[in-house]
């Protein structure tokens, strides 16, 4: 293999530079993965920058004047390139392990390979629980190691509209569905996903359609009462009780869904937690007494105007409040029952079998209903997840589910930059976000605004995959996780479609890395648009006599 440089003088432990030769000019990229053949050990270590430097064109040098008269000295003569890296650590056939020793002037520098790979990670091809992602930038078809086991520690897939984030998703989705168990044997983790936009729905359309996505058995797709697409085979209706809510926290919604969020009327508040506790006590249950039973809470509100317990305009906005939430939730949307479709059985259904389900939040399977109530489903599924997974560990029995979020912001919101109103689903994604990983819940955060998305959960996620973003976000990123190159972070702004910057605990090779997201068995075709064609038949139904 031919060389790409050789070292300079003046290396580290840490870094070191390299001449560049001209097949190294044309093959180095930043970010990309070389080998010091080192006379003392083999290093592995990352590009972080490419220099380029010439004998003739120096500010203020003696050509200087010439180049002001407009005579130009010989380009490629006196020129070179240099690049600076950042080495990971010494290549040995059980692993990387930490450099002993700085590489010396004159070492050769070549292309990082596939044969490489076993004095990496101490192991070559399927090992149980190694998923191999896209390809590393620069190369063809070398993939990088994710260990799956690092997952249960949080996930952030974060990215520009037009970035590829959806599509990576997905694609570490089928990747999920097909973990290497050992033996030839292979697993999918148990996923549930929240969909904003439909961007998952080609999983349940393949599945529907007959085709196998890796060790699911079941893919379900789950759509509000009133969505037209609730009669499609593989579809079922979302519905909730309210039996996993506080006195206090439905007292709150309900009085800041009828404000529409921008604001908590706390004398509502406390009537409706008053008669909410005082009919609990006597043993009605919330969700009875929220649909077919909510005369008893207009009753017992007037009863608390009539003896003066409460002023009768605050009972007044009250019943308003608590009528709006009847008609809207219970009437128009269906959402409450006392006999909830997103229950235990069904995640015992995902995890049992096991399974992904979508929960379809797009215009189509959730028609109508309003962000507030989305926050109220997903507060109550994280609830819901969170007690059964402690009841789990607590019985001594082992399981695990992928619990992702597209859209992350609109239900754990960053307060002091994207203001949403009600936090209480934020409330309880933090609790799994800091408890979470102890039962099994793999949380996966994604979202093209990560600095919208509560700090407390961000910093709780331990493997990022980064597409595109805006330059407010990257600095956000670097600032929470930390040791991302400066040289990587300048390029996440302008990152190509389809390419990411991984790095965390998932990542075996323990450094930053751009890496080309694979091709998906499953064609994304929910985000794709026909703008254009559109326009053209629109245009061909003009001009026809």
């Amino acid at each position: 293999m031919k060389p790409l440089g050789y070292v300079l003088s003046g290396s580290s432990t840490s870094t070191f530079e390299f001449e560049l030769t001209r097949d190294g000019e044309r093959l180095v990229r930043e970010g990309m993965l070389v080998v010091v053949e080192g006379s003392r050990e083999q290093l592995l270590a990352r590009v972080d920058s490419v220099r380029i430097y010439s004998g003739f064109y120096k500010a203020n040098d003696y050509w200087a004047s010439a180049r002001r008269e407009g005579f130009q000295p010989p380009k490629d003569a006196l020129k070179y390139a240099v690049a600076s890296a950042t080495i990971i650590g010494s290549l040995d056939r059980r692993g990387l392990r930490e450099a002993r020793w700085p590489p010396e002037p004159g070492d050769i520098v070549r292309l990082f390979t596939r044969e490489d790979l076993p004095l990496v990670y101490g192991f070559s091809g399927e090992k149980p629980g190694i998923i191999w992602f896209g390809s590393i930038v620069g190369y063809e078809e070398l993939p990088l190691a994710l260990d799956v086991e690092a997952f249960t520690m949080h996930l952030g897939v974060f990215g520009e509209t037009g970035s590829g984030k959806s599509y990576g998703f997905g694609y570490l989705l089928e990747l999920l569905a097909s973990i290497p168990a050992g033996d030839g044997v292979r697993v999918a983790l148990p996923a549930l996903v929240v969909d904003a936009n439909g961007d998952y729905l080609d999983y349940w359309d393949a599945y529907r359609r007959g085709k196998s996505i890796g060790e699911y058995e079941t893919i379900l797709r789950l759509v509000s009462p009133k969505s037209r697409a609730s009669l499609q085979p593989y579809v079922r209706t979302y519905t909730i009780d309210l039996e996993v809510f506080s006195a206090r926290e439905l007292a709150e919604f309900i009085a800041v869904y009828k404000s529409g969020g921008w604001e908590i009327n706390e004398l509502q508040v406390a009537v409706l937690e008053r008669v909410f506790a005082e009919l609990a006590a006597e043993g009605y249950s919330y969700t009875r007494l929220l649909t077919e039973q909510h005369h008893l809470l207009v009753d017992r509100l007037e009863e608390l105007a009539r003896s003066r317990r409460a002023h009768h305009q605050t009972v007044r906005a009250a019943i308003a409040a608590l009528e709006k939430f009847y008609r809207d939730l219970v009437e128009n949307h269906g959402i409450v029952s006392g006999s909830p479709t997103l229950s235990r059985e069904l995640v015992e259904e995902i995890v049992g079998r096991p399974g992904l389900a979508i929960l379809d939040f797009s215009a189509e399977g959730s028609p109508g209903i309003p962000l507030a109530v989305k926050q109220l489903v997903v507060a109550y599924v994280s609830r819901l997840l969170y007690n059964l997974f402690t009841g789990y560990k607590i019985a001594g029995r082992e399981a695990y589910i992928l619990y992702a979020l597209e859209e992350a912001q609109n239900y754990a919101p960053n307060p002091r930059r994207y203001p949403v109103g009600w936090s209480l689903a934020r409330d309880y994604l933090s609790l799994i976000a800091t408890q979470g990983r102890k039962f099994g819940i793999c949380l996966a955060v994604i979202s093209q605004r990560p600095a919208y998305v509560d700090p407390v959960i961000v910093s709780m996620i331990n493997t990022f995959i980064v597409y595109r973003l805006s330059v407010d976000d990257i600095d956000y990123i670097a600032k929470l996780a930390g040791g991302i190159p400066k040289t990587l972070q300048q390029k996440l702004a302008n990152l190509p479609r389809g390419i990411a910057l991984i790095f965390g605990q998932a990542n075996l090779l323990n450094t930053p890395l751009l890496v080309k997201t694979g091709r998906r068995s499953v064609e994304h075709r929910m985000g794709k648009t026909g703008l254009v064609e559109a326009l053209r038949r629109l245009q061909l139904l003009k001009t026809k006599p």
